[in-house]
């Protein structure tokens, strides 16, 4: 008895009395070698292939330049029909159900994207039936037949959807915070519209279709229980056709022409009680030498959730908002840009708006603690083998999206020293640098005239950060505007 109260008595002394002072045995993770995993193919597609044993499935994802940025004027739209019709649509030798039948009996995934600038075709089924599922994928690839009944489908379903974009004041809020910080000419302001719908033909698919579907333009991430040479070879006998017209130019993509100022877009519904703010400007690339010094700059100010200024200030001492955030997301083949964004009560958003630009303002003025930006690194530093490489197919899967974006091939090799190596002068240096509060882009949507009112407790009005402008909400079916 006297013994196991002694146990007992040594075993609670060991306890720690925070969880912070918890001791882990060390973990060393080493970037895998993308090399070895990379393969090029008789007609030049690139093949990242990792085997993974653990479990009887194969992960098959092709990655391909082409995307709504490359939607031609007038046809809005394409891009997303395309990835809608592709599989639907049915082969030359297999028709829609037939297709579906397939892939359901093989207890298959088959996935089609289309977005700015890329587009992916995945498939994922049991390695057993890997041999068929690569027959239906060389079918789909080579023989997409794109039926009309199919296309008039898709194109009606898209035509319900546009119908609604402005049913949500978080739909509105992205599209037009998108559209004041990029300009109208910019790419990614091309939206769809009933009559770029309409104007879309089957042969508008068949053409987007054959442009775009070019083994030497073409990147596939691939894991799973097969033997990487096999899979090497049954992958260049589907990926051996002659394309059409060789890989896609790239996209020339204007300058950003940022409106700056404050920008209401009034939502009169009265379910709706709150309102919503982007606060932005435009921002960096991929390439930016200061990249994880701005990274650890936002997750402090804004982006690092319950830990981060923005939260602390805005929803736990003044309850103002449920969820506030910020983000500085680098461009790879345009700017990003910076932005600060929340929902709260609607006469408190320009409190909130105050609330958010003094913390900016403390970010710019003084260093943060040492603690502080310890914490943050930690966070990417720690999170660096989830974030990229947390299975085989997760590993190529990076690889294959490095590349086809052009990141730098030390990319991931130098990621967490880079992070590391940032301190908290630095944190106030890029602050100081790439935060431009008077260039800001402001969006608000809802109530716009409770929101202009403003609580009655604070001084503070949307009119104190500059001119503010009540912009009608377009014509969800066209796009355009009342005068």
């Amino acid at each position: 008895m006297i013994h196991a109260l002694l146990l007992l008595v040594a075993l609670q002394q060991e306890i720690p009395d925070h969880p912070d002072k918890l001791k882990y045995p060390s973990l060393k993770f080493e970037v895998p070698d993308a090399g070895s995993l990379r393969s090029t193919l008789a007609k030049g597609t690139v093949v990242y292939a990792a085997e993974d044993p653990t479990l009887p499935l194969v992960h098959l994802q092709i990655q391909f330049r082409g995307g709504s940025f490359h939607d031609p004027k007038g046809k809005e739209g394409l891009a997303d029909l395309w990835a809608a019709v592709l599989r639907t649509g049915g082969t030359k030798g297999r028709d829609p159900q037939a297709l579906d039948e397939e892939l359901d009996f093989l207890a298959a995934e088959f996935g089609i994207s289309a977005g700015e600038l890329t587009g992916s075709i995945s498939l994922s089924l049991l390695a057993k039936d890997l041999d068929r599922g690569l027959a239906i994928l060389d079918d789909v690839l080579r023989f997409a037949e794109f039926r009309q009944e199919k296309l008039d489908l898709a194109r009606a379903q898209m035509l319900d959807r546009i119908k609604a974009r402005n049913d949500s004041t978080g739909s509105i809020e992205k599209r037009e915070a998108n559209l004041l910080l990029y300009g109208p000419e910019h790419p990614s302001n091309r939206l769809a519209t009933r009559k770029s719908l309409e104007s879309i033909t089957r042969e508008d698919l068949i053409e987007f279709h054959k442009r775009f579907m070019a083994p030497e333009g073409m990147i596939v991430a691939a894991a799973g229980n097969f033997s990487r040479a096999d899979l090497v070879k049954k992958l260049d006998a589907v990926f051996s056709w002659e394309s059409a017209v060789g890989p896609p130019a790239d996209v020339v993509i204007p300058e950003p022409n940022p409106t700056p100022g404050v920008h209401c877009f009034n939502k009169d519904d009265k379910n709706i009680t709150q309102g919503r703010v982007t606060m932005g400007h435009v921002g960096i690339r991929l390439d930016c030498p200061d990249l994880h010094a701005i990274r650890i700059m936002n997750y402090i100010y804004g982006g690092g959730g319950f830990s981060s200024r923005l939260t602390q200030r805005v929803r736990t001492d003044e309850g103002l908002a449920y969820d506030v955030d910020s983000s500085f997301q680098p461009g790879i083949r345009y700017v990003g840009t910076f932005r600060i964004q929340f929902q709260s009560k609607t006469e408190s958003c320009a409190f909130a708006m105050q609330l958010c630009l003094e913390e900016l303002k403390k970010m710019q003025e003084a260093a943060p603690d040492a603690k502080v930006v310890d914490e943050a690194k930690k966070f990417f530093i720690d999170g660096f083998p989830a974030f990229f490489f947390s299975t085989k197919f997760k590993t190529v899967q990076t690889f294959a999206t490095a590349e086809l974006n052009g990141y730098p091939k030390d990319y991931y090799k130098v990621y967490r020293e880079t992070i590391a190596a940032v301190t908290p002068a630095d944190v106030q240096r890029v602050a100081k640098q790439y935060m431009k509060p008077e260039k800001l882009v402001i969006v608000c949507v809802g109530n716009i005239g409770a929101m202009v009112q403003g609580d009655g407790k604070h001084k503070v009005t949307l009119s104190d950060f500059g001119p503010v402008k009540n912009v009608p909400l377009p014509d969800p079916e066209t796009m355009e505007r009342t005068k």
